[in-house]
């Protein structure tokens, strides 16, 4: 018992001794009024707990073991690694540098560094030569050796003092390729993430049920990434475990089984829209995809999803808006000279609808009236701005059937006189209306899963073409263009692949918007003698330049071998060509508009075409 005494009496001495050092050095290091008064403030509670004679000989011998200690600690680690130093999971403390990169190197040649990764049962596995990781070890030894030889003699005596006391842990210097671990990550979350679903209510044989939440799955992300590189770094690669959060689903059923009664009477409710002899009717499907839970805490509300409401509204203004309509009554050395309304335009009151909407919906109403307004005409023609031609795009349909013809020609003429206010959209789909047999349009051979079959509006993709070619010269923003899924020769009769806009309704649309302070004038003209189609764009010249590049055609593939098929309206033994082979091709172009020192747009315009066969009919008619 005395000896335990005595030993404990020892090490708290030299604790306490431990703890003056070091305000010792705080002071020559910050020699400030504050740092003084703590450092004397330390000697007196140093001395307070020991009487003078016990504690100047108790200081003697600790200070003449120190100075005996140090010597030889000098003398034993000359040329060694101090000791407590670790590099990674290693302790290479007493070893010299020698020693220890053979130590570090043999540890790691032989380690596999495969991180394994552990979560509900699973192993999620990250293979170090995946990642080409490598380690530098004599590096990470040059460090763990310059610990207490950086020639600042507190530092170095600090370090020192530390790493008898506790271990000193340095990191690994190590390469991977970046990349590829930001790869494994995403593998891993991939794997695990699962997103949140709520609960939805849907329509089963005309019933209305509810699919219950799904809780969703998250990696840490943080944790991830620290515990694979603490693994790399230290050289530890022991199975680690994953931490993954559970992200609840915010609706769950026992939620919407609180308002299923009421959602089921509004789903069921039918409501018409009408305008003149117009009507529209959504179907409960639809209605139900106006429907929008809203939860407050505990409480739960029914209301009407305004941007689903607005989709089917935007089904609806393609039918009732119209765009005004207009005609260039003469022109004198490329100026108009005289110009005319010849149509008010009508635009649908969508605010009002949405009111109207949401209290039939919401109180089970039958019948929603739609409010149609006329676009004001100017009392002065020239407050328009159609002064001169800003843009201009031309065709050529040479070998067209005539049911062809007759509908490029018909959807030009339902384009024509179209006036596009400031900052407004031009919709192609719109402007023509219905393309089908019913609003004048003739069967003409058309693209239809893969195959060449008779439909209606055959050729109005001519149109919207001619049409995005004169947009394009105009230095008009183009909102919507898509392109063909082949190469049409029609379209090539005058220009470069790739210069083409797809229609195809409801889904392709083209549309551009007329950027300009003042409105726009759409003319279209045509010569079924020449067999050329040509638009016009009237406005306000701004001072922009338009500059296209040629498009640059690349990856050519040839196309397959030609399609014979029978058309029972053609008499038989009469062979037809209705497609011509066209090559495969990738098409690019560039626009640039500029006005002044100022770039107003550059675009791109991609294209990529299948390789296309010829087709033949082959008559079967008796």
């Amino acid at each position: 018992m005395p000896f335990r005494k005595h030993k404990e009496n020892i090490k708290k001495t030299f604790a306490n001794f431990y703890e003056l050092f070091f305000h010792v050095v705080n002071v020559l290091k910050n020699p400030t009024k504050l740092a003084k008064s703590e450092f004397w403030a330390k000697v007196v509670l140093f001395a307070k707990g020991h009487d003078f004679y016990l504690f100047s000989k108790k200081l003697y011998l600790i200070v003449v073991t120190l100075i005996l200690f140090f010597t030889v600690y000098h003398i034993g680690y000359a040329r060694k690694v101090i000791p407590g130093i670790r590099v990674g999971d290693i302790f290479i403390g007493g070893l010299n540098y020698p020693q220890a990169v053979e130590e570090v190197s043999t540890y790691e040649k032989n380690l596999p560094k495969n991180i394994k990764l552990l979560f509900d049962g699973k192993t999620y596995e990250i293979k170090g030569e995946n990642l080409l990781l490598t380690y530098n070890v004599e590096s990470s030894v040059s460090r763990a050796f310059d610990l207490g030889r950086s020639g600042n003699v507190l530092i170095d005596l600090k370090d020192k003092l530390a790493s008898l006391i506790k271990t000193i842990q340095l990191k690994l210097d190590y390469d991977l390729d970046s990349g590829r671990l930001s790869n494994e990550f995403s593998r891993i979350k991939g794997e695990i993430n699962v997103q949140s679903k709520e609960a939805s209510f849907r329509l089963v044989d005309n019933k209305l049920e509810i699919d219950p939440s799904i809780d969703g799955l998250k990696v840490n992300d943080q944790q991830l990434y620290d515990t694979v590189i603490s693994s790399i770094e230290k050289l530890n690669f022991k199975d680690k475990k994953l931490q993954v959060e559970t992200i609840n689903a915010s609706l769950t059923k026992a939620d919407l089984e609180k308002v299923q009664d009421e959602v089921n009477k509004l789903v069921f409710n039918k409501i018409e829209l009408f305008w003149g002899d117009k009507k529209w009717t959504p179907s409960p499907a639809q209605m139900l995809e106006f429907v929008h839970i809203d939860k407050n805490g505990k409480n739960i509300s029914v209301s009407l999803d305004k941007s689903k409401f607005q989709s089917y509204v935007d089904v609806i203004k393609q039918e009732v808006n119209e765009l005004p309509r207009g005609n260039v009554l003469s022109v004198k050395d490329n100026l108009v000279t005289s110009f005319e309304v010849t149509r008010k335009g009508k635009e649908l009151d969508t605010d009002r609808l949405f009111s109207d909407f949401k209290d039939a919906f919401l109180n089970k109403k039958s019948k929603v009236e739609l409010h149609v307004t006329e676009i004001a005409e100017l009392p002065d023609a020239s407050k328009y701005g159609i002064f001169s031609v800003i843009g201009e795009g031309n065709s050529k349909y040479a070998g067209s059937i005539i049911p062809r013809v007759n509908n490029l020609t018909l959807a030009a003429a339902r384009i024509d006189g179209v006036i596009v206010p400031p900052q407004g959209v031009f919709s192609f789909n719109n402007s023509v209306g219905e393309i089908n047999a019913a609003t004048g349009y003739d069967t003409a051979y058309i693209i239809s899963n893969g195959r060449t079959v008779l439909g209606e509006g055959g050729g109005v993709c001519q149109t919207s073409t001619t049409l995005f070619r004169a947009a394009l010269n105009a230095g008009l923003p183009i909102i919507t263009r898509h392109p063909h899924a082949y190469r049409v020769g029609y379209y090539e009769q005058d220009s470069p692949a790739g210069i083409d806009a797809s229609v195809y309704q409801p889904s392709l649309d083209f549309q551009f918007k007329n950027d300009t302070p003042n409105h726009i004038l759409i003319q279209a003209s045509w010569d079924t003698k020449l067999q050329t189609l040509n638009f016009k764009i009237y406005g306000t010249p701004d001072g922009r330049l338009v500059t296209l590049s040629t498009p640059i055609v690349s990856n050519l593939i040839p196309p397959p071998e030609p399609l014979y098929q029978d058309d029972p309206t053609l008499e038989k033994g009469k062979t037809k060509q209705v497609d011509w082979a066209a090559w495969g091709a990738q098409a690019v172009f560039t626009r640039k508009v500029v006005r002044g020192d100022k770039t107003l747009y550059e675009d791109i315009f991609k294209s990529s075409y299948q390789p296309w066969r010829s087709i033949f009919m082959v008559g079967t008619k008796d």
